[in-house]
């Protein structure tokens, strides 16, 4: 075989030439930093040892401690304050509404369906009956308190009386002789002699068929009644922000709907059927989805923790490491709420699901951790070989958790609360994590292997509770010397199916070219899907699919297509009685005429039907302009909204005194707001960008209007959907950005970071394509998952680009030094990264049926975000660095020939050192100090300290310094752990 070189390897002279002062290459300052970053975890694994309890008790402190934060624990239950920007527009305006005019009544609505017509006799006498139930007999609880309609539902300012109630049983005033005496035509006419305002007869109807050549409606296949009940919010201890007396009352009325007057028990005619549909019943079923599907979060906890325990048993003989791996991923999840809570970040819904996020990451760092341990078998010394584990292991999940946290740290900066608070969780938590993994774990695994080395079976890790003396089965000994049982990786059917793929796809053309074409199909579809993502949100997406109350959506959908949405123009505190304001606002009306989403007829102008009433009472009041005379103004504003209790205005024209907000109190002092009504369509609510179309569209209309604004309840949502893939695309920058620049600096190798920021993009694109294929929207539960790909992406690739920079292959007989770097670092962090990747999947899959929506988007965004992480991180990457990758370390050491996968199974067998050599037995004793002169004659002399025989340390080479095999180079003290000249490369200077 032609023994080539590398051409981008550094020889020793070279190396000595640049440490003289000549050309330092970006090799030397990688191999400075890993070198750094070995040094420093190899002396904090020494401490850990060395203290291994101390180590454990200090973290279990540090964790109550941090716990303490749960005295201020503080959650945020409100959707608007967690998935609407507290920024926008629209969440200024509704605090303006709210500080003005109170709460908006809490609107609840019940349909009557009929399958052949709901304005029968029969069925008009049945809804009335339904009716005067809610109104007169229907009660609810709240402590000792009794709530009814009379207590609860929407009333007059000045009389107190109820006005909480709109149908079509209006036009009878609720009467049954009137409804039996079918005298009263239904027709719009007819109607705006009972409701001179407000919306027409037949937003109270669906399916309306009319008397030949009449107005009068003959036929509706639906109806419906509309409750609005009071909305003194307040906060309730665990709930949020409501009305807890209003919200009992609705779920009493809904579930008592559905019990019984939804049946033949209640005398329903058999045509008809009752959904009801109200705020407090939707509450409910949003509650009981979350806390059921919190119980899903704790199977995912045990699946991983099976799966660890077996993955390790199956490596290492240690299963009980899997717990203490959990376990320290549990203690990280604490010590982050804690230290959140303490400073003041309130939890949410969507923070619940960071526990999975964190196991997983946590799990990938133990295995990365483990499979260095088992790398280093041959080390006899369990503090050495823990040292040695965690110095090789240390600088992988430094520049992972790094990444990590500083992909989240960027997400931070967001407008969207419920992200800007789940990132700062996620920060804290990847930040204990890896101080614990590399502690606490630490700690855990060097005791459970004393444990292990002494034959001791015991029910925990922390070699001295529940133990047994006896051989366990797991160890052996050989010339009395007990060692630990090797790892058993090297023949297990993961990393002989990898070494298998690899070899394939890495090692030929036709692998690369099956691998870039699979990439660039899924690119291509990620591309097409990323264009046609839609970007919408619901609340109601939060209430499960088998919620009783989806039935009535789907009966709203069906009928009344969708609820239509209240919305008012706002005038602020202006000069109401001038003639100039009064122009204004005749304006609005006619702006909002002319506004195609306004729903027509819905407009409700309390000044329109104030300048009537004048006009028709006090003529001489209005001045040749068309205004209200501006000395009398307030005085008959007052006698038309009834505040005037010496002559009380028109009883049809009540409902105005919610449209105007009076400085003092009882109608008294300068009006300080006024409104004016109408209705959106509801179609605007069908999509995210056609809701922003609707909100500008309104906005603009109403632009002419200086003092005057629009605003309705669903804008607060519908500003998100306005800054959502600004968001998006400033979010997936920033974090993309600084993982270049940390990765870059931290491998000290730009062509890694650059490589690694192409894979991202790769994952990222394909994710936004595949989520329109699996029901996703963007939206603020999904941008948060878009954010957290970045980070789980750079976990499953910087592993495998670190890998690639620790070793260098001089003998290219069995590929380029690319290929068989590339190969060499899916064999090696291969399976960790597949062990970790499957570890978080099992944690997520008992949320594949959660009937909440966050938990549901989540398992759907993750599943999308492991297997493009997995494949463009384990498969397209040494693809590419097998074609284009940087030069390894100054300090790379040489391939071992037992973890070469171009190298074909047979001949690494027959490359493997003769088993009975006698310098390649047990642990013996140091050997005195020699040179490698006295070794090797073609090398100058230089100073060994000591060497030691080590049995399968699997290198092939005989000098190590600092954990790199890299002994060609002068004045350096050297420790040989093997020699055995027959397997030993050719040193050369």
């Amino acid at each position: 075989m032609t023994d080539t070189t590398d051409p981008r390897m550094s020889t020793g002279g070279e190396e000595e030439d640049k440490r003289c002062g000549k050309d330092i290459s970006m090799e030397t300052i990688s191999g400075w930093v890993h070198s750094r970053m070995e040094t420093f975890f190899g002396g904090v694994a020494s401490k850990v040892v060395n203290y291994p309890f101390s180590t454990i008790g200090l973290t279990l402190i540090f964790t109550v401690g941090f716990l303490q934060g749960a005295w201020v624990y503080d959650e945020e239950l409100s959707s608007d304050k967690q998935f609407a920007p507290q920024d926008s527009d629209a969440v200024t305006d509704g605090d303006w509404v709210v500080a003005t005019f109170g709460n908006e009544a809490r609107r609840g609505e019940v349909y009557f369906v009929s399958t052949e017509n709901v304005l029968t006799t029969e069925n008009l006498l049945f809804m009335n009956k339904y009716n005067t139930w809610v109104t007169t007999e229907l009660y609810a609880m709240y402590g000792d308190q009794k709530v009814t309609w009379a207590t609860q539902c929407d009333k007059q300012p000045t009389t107190g009386v109820c006005k909480g109630i709109s149908s079509v049983l209006s036009l009878y005033d609720y009467n049954n002789t009137l409804i039996n005496d079918q005298q009263i035509p239904v027709n719009s006419l007819t109607w705006r002699q009972k409701q001179p305002s407000g919306p027409d007869v037949t937003y109270y109807l669906s399916g309306v068929e009319y008397f030949p050549g009449t107005t009068n409606i003959r036929l509706a296949t639906a109806a419906r009644i509309v409750y609005n009940t009071r909305n003194e919010e307040r906060e309730v201890t665990g709930e949020g922000l409501l009305d807890p007396e209003s919200e009992k009352f609705e779920i009493a009325l809904s579930e008592q709907t559905r019990d019984f007057w939804d049946t033949s028990a209640s005398g329903m005619p058999l045509n008809l059927r009752v959904f009801p549909n109200t705020v407090g019943d939707v509450s409910k079923a949003k509650s009981e989805a979350l806390r059921g599907d919190v119980m899903s979060l704790g199977i995912g906890y045990m699946l991983t923790v099976l799966y660890t325990c077996f993955v390790l048993h199956w490596k290492i003989k240690q299963p009980l490491l899997g717990l203490a791996s959990v376990l320290s991923v549990g203690l990280s999840t604490g010590s982050s709420y804690g230290l959140c809570w303490l400073m003041g970040i309130k939890f949410n819904q969507v923070v619940q699901v960071l526990v999975l996020i964190l196991l997983g990451i946590g799990v990938d760092d133990t295995f990365v951790i483990m499979d260095s341990w088992a790398d280093e078998s041959g080390i006899p010394n369990l503090k050495d070989r823990m040292v040695s584990a965690l110095r090789h292991a240390g600088p992988a999940i430094t520049v992972t958790s790094v990444t990590d946290l500083v992909a989240f740290l960027s997400g931070s900066s967001t407008s969207l609360p419920a992200l800007r608070d789940f990132c700062f969780y996620a920060a804290c938590g990847i930040t204990f994590d890896f101080v614990y993994q590399c502690t606490f774990f630490v700690a855990l695994a060097y005791l459970s292997s004393k444990r292990q080395e002494t034959h001791r079976c015991c029910c925990c890790p922390v070699g001295g509770c529940c133990c047994c003396s006896g051989d366990n089965g797991d160890d052996a000994e050989v010339g009395g010397t007990k060692t630990l049982p090797p790892a058993s990786e090297e023949n297990g059917v993961l990393t002989r199916g990898l070494f298998t793929i690899t070899r394939f796809l890495v090692g030929g053309l036709c692998g690369r070219l099956i691998v870039i074409l699979i990439s660039v199909f899924f690119i291509t579809i990620g591309i097409w899907g990323s264009i046609n993502v839609k970007m919408d949100f619901d609340n109601e997406w939060f209430v499960p699919s088998d919620a009783d109350v989806q039935d009535t959506f789907d009966i709203r959908d069906e009928y009344f297509t969708r609820s239509d949405i209240p919305a008012s123009v706002y005038f602020g505190r202006v000069e109401y009685h001038t003639l100039a304001v009064q122009l204004e606002l005749n304006k609005s009306v006619e702006l909002l005429q002319t506004n195609p989403w306004v729903v027509s007829g819905s407009i409700n102008s309390w000044y329109v039907d104030f300048h009537g009433w004048v006009l028709e009472n006090y003529p001489t009041e209005i001045l040749n302009g068309g205004g209200v005379r501006d000395t009398s103004f307030y005085i008959l504003l007052r006698e038309f909204t009834g505040w005037d209790a010496t002559r009380p205005g028109p009883a049809e024209f009540e409902s105005h005194q919610n449209n105007i907000a009076w400085e003092g109190s009882n109608g008294t002092g300068v009006v300080k707001g006024a409104s004016i009504d109408f209705l959106i369509s509801g179609t605007a609510s069908e999509e995210g960008q056609t809701s922003v179309d609707c909100m500008d569209s309104l906005r603009d209309s109403i632009a002419p209007l200086s003092p005057a604004f629009v605003w309705s309840d669903p804008f607060v949502f519908w500003s998100s959907y306005a800054v959502m893939m600004d968001e998006v695309t400033r979010n997936v920058s920033i974090a993309a950005a600084c993982v270049f620049v940390l990765v870059s600096l931290l491998v000290a190798n730009i062509t890694i970071g650059f490589i690694v920021v192409i894979i991202i993009g790769c994952v990222d694109v394909c994710m936004l394509g595949f989520m329109d294929h699996f029901g996703v929207a963007v939206n603020s539960v999904s941008v948060i998952c878009i954010v957290v790909a970045i980070g789980l992406a750079v976990d499953y690739s910087v592993h495998i680009g670190h890998a690639y920079l620790t070793v260098t292959a001089l003998n290219n007989s069995y590929g380029t030094s690319y290929q068989q770097r590339a190969a060499f670092a899916v064999a090696k962090m291969g399976p960790a990264v597949l062990n970790g990747a499957f570890s978080t999947f099992l944690a997520i899959l008992p949320l594949s049926m959660a009937k909440s929506y966050v938990f549901s988007v989540f398992f759907r965004m993750f599943t999308i975000i492991i297997f493009f992480g997995v494949w463009f991180g384990v498969f397209v990457l040494p693809v590419l660095l097998s074609i284009w990758g940087p030069a390894p370390f100054s300090v790379a050491t040489e391939i071992p020939v037992e973890k070469n996968p171009l190298i074909p199974e047979d001949e690494r067998e027959q490359e493997q050192p003769d088993p009975s050599n006698e310098l390649r037995d047990m642990y013996v004793a140091p050997l005195p100090v020699a040179t490698v002169g006295s070794l090797y004659p073609d090398m100058n002399p230089q100073p060994v300290s000591s060497f030691y025989q080590v049995n399968g340390y699997g290198q092939n080479q005989g000098l190590q310094h600092s954990g790199h095999l890299n002994p060609a180079t002068q004045g350096r003290t050297f420790k040989v752990m093997q020699h055995n000249p027959g397997y030993l490369p050719p040193l050369s200077r």
